[in-house]
């Protein structure tokens, strides 16, 4: 898990706290492991294709927006906090 020292020591973004629902409890269903704001999604398989078409379909539902296929590249969701910054709702 990452080191999760910010989300401590002050309160989490609400779009960051959302994501870490959504991966935590749906996308990671099962899993004894839990992510945190800086935790690498897709390092040791946390997360994989199938799991990546559902939450970029969950972050088009939130903002109401279908994200182009050009913004869909691993730079920008390489972490929860990643994802928040890149693709913020309405």
């Amino acid at each position: 898990m990452g080191s999760n020292s910010t989300a401590a020591s002050s309160p989490l973004n609400p779009a960051v706290e959302i994501l870490l629902k959504f991966v935590n409890e749906d996308l990671l269903a099962g899993s004894q492991e839990k992510v945190a704001p800086d935790t690498a999604l897709f390092d040791e398989g946390r997360i994989d294709s199938l799991k990546i078409l559902r939450l970029i379909a969950f972050l088009e539902v939130r903002s109401g927006k279908k994200i182009p296929d050009d913004l869909i590249v691993m730079d920008r969701f390489r972490t929860i906090e990643t994802i928040a910054k890149n693709f913020p709702e309405r």
